[in-house]
């Protein structure tokens, strides 16, 4: 049976929008973004496991490309191609592990603050697994320790509301985490991408993506945005992935972090939606900053 595919909107026979969200955020958090498009694409989301139910993470490390696997999966299962992929954080990383392997599915690829880490942290992680320390990571340690229950979903948005990282988020981003990230359980309201999984993903990213990366050179047309103060895409890896896709356009979100895409929806798209009239309607020059 083929994994859960989200309709987000617009006709089911227009051409395939993707999002693939970052760790611990249903897709319907985008929506405020994604509206955008809603008019043009069919817009879907084939979730990660975290999302399908009744699985726990695999015993040991597998790597995003396992979640990379799936995605391809699912395309395959639902007869998706000529994909628009847009992809934020974990999800960036999922798509472009993706269209290395199989380029044919994608026509374009949008990386959103991407979670490409820098060497030292990635060799951090390495060790740790290596030292069966991975549990102490931060945000291993952080996910795990999430408030996973409510009773209402009012006290659930009284609860985020004061956690400083919905701080920027938009009502309506907020409203839409609330509705969405919370589903029924045997003990009231509990998260819908559960705190275990949140934690594998952190724990499991591919170690070698700056060996992978430049494999995606000249496959499928790439669009990388940086949040400007991202602690996560941070200058350095910026930087490093312009070299690595010469051919990529790159820009960032003046003045945002790491969760642009839902503290700043309608700036990500206009920059977004300027690359994309840029690719199917320009020649050689590139967009506008």
């Amino acid at each position: 049976m083929p994994q859960p595919l989200i309709e987000l909107g617009a006709a089911v026979d227009a051409p395939i929008m993707h999002i693939a969200a970052a760790n611990g955020f249903p897709p319907q958090t985008y929506l405020p973004m994604l509206r955008a498009w809603l008019d043009d694409y069919r817009v879907i989301c084939l979730p990660p496991r975290a999302m399908w139910g009744g699985q726990r993470p695999p015993a040991g490390y597998q790597d995003w490309r396992t979640l990379a696997d799936d995605l391809l999966a699912g395309f395959a299962a639902w007869n998706l191609r000529d994909v628009v992929a847009l992809g934020h954080s974990l999800g960036a990383v999922v798509s472009l592990l993706a269209a290395i392997k199989q380029p044919q599915r994608f026509k374009a690829l949008i990386l959103l603050d991407p979670a490409m880490l820098p060497p030292d942290e990635l060799e951090r992680i390495g060790m740790a697994w290596q030292q069966q320390t991975v549990d102490k990571l931060p945000m291993v340690a952080r996910a795990k320790g999430r408030r996973r229950f409510f009773d209402s979903r009012g006290e659930a948005l009284a609860h985020f509301q004061t956690k400083p990282l919905f701080a920027d988020w938009s009502d309506e981003a907020l409203r839409l985490y609330v509705e969405h990230g919370l589903r029924a359980g045997a003990d009231g309201l509990e998260l819908t991408w559960p705190p275990e999984w949140e934690a594998w993903y952190f724990s499991t990213v591919h170690l070698k993506i700056w060996e992978t990366l430049p494999k995606l050179e000249g496959l499928v047309p790439t669009f990388i945005l940086r949040g400007e103060t991202s602690a996560t895409f941070v200058k350095e890896a910026f930087e490093n992935a312009r070299q690595a896709l010469p051919s990529a356009v790159c820009r960032e979100v003046a003045g945002q972090g790491h969760l642009f895409p839902q503290s700043a929806p309608q700036t990500t798209s206009q920059m977004i939606q300027t690359w994309l009239d840029y690719f199917y309607h320009s020649g050689a020059s590139p967009p506008p900053k």
